[in-house]
């Protein structure tokens, strides 16, 4: 752009040089010695400083072109990000302040999806705020090769836990959420690196859940994973669009249960398997033009196999989910059925068969405004003669979200979750939370 503009100045230098005529600027275009007006960026909508201006004599169509460059150049001034290999870069996040309260035990108390045993002797519910949801990250867009377009992502949050510091709760530990490579050609696209996992790929509506979404161990399976996908899309036409995805995806066990940090990933039972896991999924989603109504269905499936000294077992689940929008009004719900799902929150965190979903309804009350309500459940068949210690998890959520610019929301979110042990406990907690987010 700067080699450009040098030789356009250049041209506009010969052009303008004794005895050349000025020609007439069109209809709207700025007049000799005139500024431009402002142009607003598309993602912040704050106006960008004026380009220089346009000297006196140039070209309409030359002095139009110096100015779209200039405009250009102010915009890449105040969005650039240094990077080696000059692609591109840009930084976003969210800063995410969360008020919350909890009645009763909660396993994670700024996110709770559990209901916890009460300590002897130990007072009941909590109060506090947190901002371990805060997220930070960097894009790169713009290198093409291989006959596709790339773009990468990585991306990380504050929720890797607290130092054991006498302020460690206020010192939330960076973790890794994304970092991948996608490459896409027309309708063909391929992604190395983590993402959120294929199999069940629909989460509740909530500005609370941005960690872990909302719903997790309550009938939404979910993970983020190292993976290595393919999606091939098949458009047609009128009738909507199907997608088939396949992925090779890490075999997480989720068994890793201890207490400390480890420098290095051992080798669990998902590891000791020594075959990675597979995943696929076919979508087929459809947008009518001129009716307002949208809809997306998908049928998804995971198999992978763990291995310890008493032998190996099987890891498999099959998932469907639906999203239905009419007008203002949406549905949109998720059902799975699996063997040893641990690692994505199935089974209550345990290595047994369970079945489980949820299901949710979105209203937008006015613009800005969505009101959500919902509820999810996991279930352990047979739980007592596994030797399972909990054999259900029950969550009813609501929320209201409002959006006062795509920058700043804020949401006051309700859940009511219930845990059952297989000995017949049960166990009760009432969430409140009030959150203010900011994106960039």
């Amino acid at each position: 752009m700067r080699a450009e503009l040098a030789e356009l100045r250049a041209e506009v230098a010969r052009v303008t040089g004794p005895g050349a005529v000025a020609a007439p600027a069109p209809a709207g275009a700025p007049g000799p010695g005139e500024l431009p007006a402002p142009v607003t960026t598309g993602g912040t909508g704050a106006a960008l400083p004026a380009p220089q201006a346009v000297t006196a004599g140039v070209p309409a169509d030359l002095a139009a072109s110096v100015a779209v460059l200039q405009a250009v150049t102010a915009e890449q001034a105040q969005t650039k990000v240094e990077s080696s290999s000059r692609l591109p870069v840009k930084l976003f996040g969210t800063i995410h302040a969360g008020l919350f309260t909890n009645t009763g035990e909660a396993n994670w108390l700024d996110l709770p999806n559990l209901v916890a045993a009460r300590a002897a002797g130990e007072p009941t519910g909590s109060t506090s705020m947190s901002l371990r949801q805060t997220r930070l990250g960097l894009s790169l867009d713009g290198l093409v090769a291989a006959g596709a377009r790339w773009n990468g992502l990585v991306a990380f949050d504050f929720f890797g836990g607290i130092p054991a510091f006498q302020t460690g709760p206020v010192m939330g530990l960076p973790r890794l959420l994304y970092a991948f490579a996608r490459g896409d050609w027309g309708q063909t696209s391929v992604e190395v690196g983590q993402d959120e996992m294929v199999l069940a790929p629909r989460n509740p509506t909530s500005l609370a859940a941005l960690a872990f979404p909302a719903l997790f161990r309550s009938g939404n399976l979910y993970l983020r994973v190292p993976q290595v996908r393919v999606e091939q899309r098949i458009a047609t036409g009128d009738v909507g669009q199907l997608a088939v995805t396949g992925a090779v995806v890490a075999p997480i066990s989720g068994d890793f249960t201890s207490a400390l940090y480890a420098f290095v990933p051992p080798a669990l039972t998902g590891e000791r398997s020594r075959w990675p896991a597979a995943q696929g999924r076919l979508a087929w989603r459809r947008r009518p033009a001129g009716t307002g109504l949208a809809w997306d269905l998908g049928l998804s499936g995971h198999y992978g196999r763990e291995r310890n000294g008493a032998g190996s077992r099987e890891v498999s689940a099959v998932a469907v989910d639906a999203d239905l929008a009419i007008g203002r009004v949406g549905l949109a719900g998720e059902w799975f059925s699996g063997e040893n799902l641990d690692a994505f929150g199935g089974a209550l965190g345990q290595a047994r068969r369970s079945h489980g979903g949820f299901a949710e309804v979105r209203l937008t009350a006015w613009p800005g405004l969505d009101l959500v309500a919902g509820g999810g459940t996991d279930r352990l068949p047979h739980a007592e003669r596994s030797g399972a210690a909990l054999s259900r998890n029950l969550t009813w959520f609501g929320n209201a979200i409002y959006r006062f610019t795509p920058e700043l929301s804020t949401s006051v979110e309700y859940r009511w979750l219930e845990t059952r042990t297989t000995a017949g406990a049960t166990r009760r907690n009432q969430h409140v939370d009030w959150v203010v987010a900011v994106s960039f």
